[in-house]
Parts: structure tokens; C-alpha cells; sequence
């Protein structure tokens, strides 16, 4: 198991490639002439980059999807949705055009995506820094803050008030929920850490994160694959972030990859025991407001393709 996730490991020389590509947007930015520069735009990566749970592509024909958050010092009393989303596509029109990209980025609902051809789908997606009113948002509803400090309002094409000034946005927690994650395998992250260290006769603190990869990591990147392939004719492939967020949870810290998907497979077996009052929920364990699952009620195909797959993964 763990020579075979090995092998599903984005290459080196991608990640390198990955990460200059998005600092040199970043750059971009921030140059002098920027329409943004004045709200100190900030690019960051979320999502599995980030978590280290990134598996490449089947097939070479396929490329890599890195997701970004772009984030501006503003806030929602000065600045609507669309106006945000606007200035931010245009500086990254712009830095289309001025490295003669083949193909214009696209507006979509919530993101731009730059697409480098044969290489990478970049996701952009603009957001402002939202911390206090979550906050605030969570203790009316009786909800602890322990990760709102990280917390960020982001663009919705298809939301009520995307035209309008108004407190009523979307939120969204990237960074927050990095902080959970790695607190879900923070004992077995150290001992792979120091393990691995002490193999290579190097100084602790010079071992570079993305080095490390913990069995939740491990296990979530082989479900992840074996989802690609079993429904690699399916409309009905579960989203990453709930393979993600219950493998997290479940995570014990096992020390091996076998023990780790054994565990968190015999809990996760049920899918009945996620319904409340009748519904779906796998909720954001950074933010409560937010249902993984909530397609899932709309969509009764969704939670019966995840009870198969999950019971095909055990047997398997």
C-alpha cells in the first residue's frame, strides 16, 4: 500500500512547476501598475495541494487541477461580489495576456481558471477576509471559534446579493481547515517526521512539509483513485472534500496505512448514520454552517453510489 500510493504522488518537478506558477501570478499582483495592488492581493493554495492529498492524473492525457484563493484586504461594507470578482478577473486577464497564453481564463461561477495547456487547470477563486463576523456568526449559534480567525468571505455568481453591498455572502475556510487536518494526524505527522529525519542524518526543522505523508494521507489518496476508477463511467463520484472529512475524523493515528484504511472504512460503512431529522449531513468541521452532503438530499443517486463504493473498497 504504501509503494503503491507512492506511485500516485504528484512528480516533484510539478509541484515545483505548480508553485511558480502561482507565485508568478502572485507577483503579478502585486506589480506596480496592478488595479489590486493597493488591497495587498495574497495567492494561496486550498484543497488537496494543500493537504498533501493530491493524486495525479490517470491518464497523461489528463491535467492537474490546483485550487487558489486570491485574497484581498477589503471588506463587504466597500465592495460587492461582482466588483471583487471583476477586478481581480482583469488583472488576471491581463497576466493572460501579457505571457501569451493560448487560452483566455474563464469566468466561472465562483472562480477564474487559467488553463496551462498540457499542464495545469488553476482555479482562482477571490475572497476577502470575513474572521469577525464569523465569528460572531458561530457564537449567536452557540458554536466555538477555535478556526474563525482564518475564515473568508468568496465570490458567487448565482448568490442573491453577487450585485449588491451586503453582509450576506458565501464563506469558505481553506486555511482553517488545513489547521484541523493536520491536527487530525499531528502524533503520526512528528513520527514520520523525526523517522525520516533521522534516515536521511538531516536536522529536523530542514525537512520540508510536503515531504511528509502521514497514513490519513496515504489512505485518502488511494480512495481517491479507487473512486476514480470505479466510477469512471458515473455521473455519481463522490466529492473529495467528504472522503476527506470522514477519513479525517475517523483517523486514529495509525501507524500504517492498512491499519488506518481498516479503521476508517469499518466506520464509515453506514451511510444511514449521517442522516439528521431525515437529511444528509457531513458537515465542515470548521465551519457547521457548511453541509458536505447537502447535494446528496437532492440527489438520491449520490448517497446510494456512495454506499456501493464503499463497500466495494472494503471488499477490495
Amino acid at each position: 500500500l504504501e509503494s503503491i500510493s507512492q506511485e500516485l504522488d504528484i512528480p516533484e518537478s510539478k509541484r515545483i512547476e505548480a508553485e511558480k506558477r502561482y507565485k508568478s501570478v502572485g507577483l503579478w499582483l502585486n506589480r506596480e501598475g496592478s488595479l489590486i495592488k493597493a488591497y495587498n492581493p495574497y495567492i494561496y493554495p486550498q484543497g488537496s495541494f494543500n493537504l498533501g492529498t493530491m493524486i495525479k492524473p490517470i491518464t497523461d492525457v489528463d491535467e492537474y487541477d490546483i485550487d487558489l484563493v486570491c485574497e484581498l484586504q477589503q471588506t463587504k461594507r466597500n465592495i460587492t461580489q461582482k466588483e471583487l470578482k471583476e477586478i481581480v478577473g482583469s488583472e488576471i486577464i491581463n497576466y493572460a495576456t501579457a505571457n501569451n497564453m493560448n487560452k483566455q481564463p474563464e469566468d466561472n461561477r465562483r472562480c477564474w481558471t487559467l488553463d496551462y495547456a498540457n499542464e495545469f487547470h488553476m482555479d482562482i477563486l477571490p475572497a476577502i477576509p470575513d474572521s469577525l463576523s464569523f465569528q460572531q456568526l458561530l457564537e449567536r449559534n452557540g458554536f466555538d471559534s477555535d478556526y474563525s480567525e482564518d475564515a473568508i468571505a468568496i465570490t458567487d455568481k448565482k448568490h442573491i446579493y453577487y450585485q449588491l453591498i451586503s453582509e450576506n455572502w458565501l464563506g469558505s475556510n481553506p486555511k482553517g481547515y488545513l489547521k484541523w487536518f493536520k491536527y487530525r494526524m499531528q502524533i503520526a505527522y512528528s513520527l514520520r517526521k523525526t523517522r525520516l529525519a533521522k534516515a536521511l542524518n538531516e536536522d529536523i526543522d530542514d525537512i520540508p512539509e510536503y515531504k511528509i505523508k502521514t497514513p490519513l494521507q496515504r489512505t485518502i489518496q488511494l480512495l481517491k483513485r479507487h473512486r476514480d476508477l470505479f466510477f469512471a463511467e458515473s455521473d455519481f463520484k463522490p466529492i473529495s472534500i467528504i472522503i476527506t472529512t470522514l477519513s479525517a475524523n475517523y483517523y486514529n493515528n495509525e501507524a500504517t496505512i492498512y491499519e488506518s484504511m481498516k479503521n476508517i472504512l469499518n466506520k464509515v460503512q453506514n451511510i444511514e448514520s449521517y442522516k439528521i431529522d431525515g437529511k444528509y449531513r457531513i458537515l465542515n468541521p470548521v465551519n457547521p454552517f457548511e453541509n458536505f452532503a447537502d447535494k446528496w438530499n437532492e440527489k438520491s443517486e449520490l448517497p446510494e453510489a456512495f454506499q456501493e463504493w464503499i463497500t466495494a473498497v472494503r471488499n477490495d
